[in-house]
């Protein structure tokens, strides 16, 4: 009669001995809502320059990547600005006689890669949470250009970082800030010569995956 209490002891202690076996453990870890390897992604965006205090830019363009896999992707950024001479300008040259070398991009084509090293995650009021990513890119390309001793396609440099904010299985809301670089064709003292030329930017659109993602992704 005395082992009665010692085997009912023995049964309800194996089960916490059983529950605390790491063996029995589950890690849940939460879905990507938006898979980007072998999707096109289509981004269409409004661009203004910053940094620049003699003129103003303003335009858009269209970036058309293909993702080899999550991270990695490449493809053509095509783009075109319209540009404004601030009062700052206007000042320097009329009251100062200044002589400011002005460049206009009209437009530039380049092709680019990029990479996506962090992948991140901001929980919000009410259990809600978004995913971000950020990217670095660069290119290389060609800036159509415009100074007062002529126009002319001109070689360039681009790059850049930017963030994506996933809004759903096929859309996201992505931003960069990066700069365009180029060799320009200047007269200086009526003499040609070239100067390296360029202007940070700021860019915002909404970016688009196809194909539609499959269910196993």
């Amino acid at each position: 009669m005395r082992l009665l209490p010692l085997c009912i002891a023995g049964c309800l202690l194996a089960p916490a001995v059983r529950a605390a076996d790491p063996g029995d453990q589950i890690n849940a870890v939460q879905k990507r809502p938006l898979r980007e390897a072998r999707r096109l992604e289509i981004w269409g965006y409004g661009s203004m320059g910053i940094a620049d205090p003699y003129l103003q830019r303003w335009g858009g363009g269209l970036r058309a990547t293909w993702h080899f896999r999550e991270g990695l992707s490449a493809g053509f950024d095509v783009s075109g600005l319209g540009t404004w001479a601030t009062q700052e300008l206007v000042i320097a040259k009329r009251e100062l006689h200044a002589r400011v070398l002005e460049s206009h991009e009209r437009a530039a084509v380049a092709a680019v890669a990029a990479i996506a090293p962090i992948y991140g995650k901001v929980a919000l009021p009410g259990d809600n949470l978004v995913h971000l990513e950020t990217f670095f890119d660069a290119g290389l390309g060609g800036a159509f250009t415009e100074t007062d001793s002529g126009r002319g396609l001109r070689p360039m440099l681009t790059g850049g970082l930017g963030q994506r904010v996933f809004l759903g299985e096929s859309f996201a809301l992505t931003a960069r800030i990066g700069g365009n670089v180029y060799a320009e064709r200047l007269a200086v003292n009526s003499q040609p010569t070239t100067h390296a030329m360029g202007f940070w930017s700021v860019q915002l659109g909404l970016s688009w995956f196809w194909p539609q993602a499959k269910e196993d992704r």
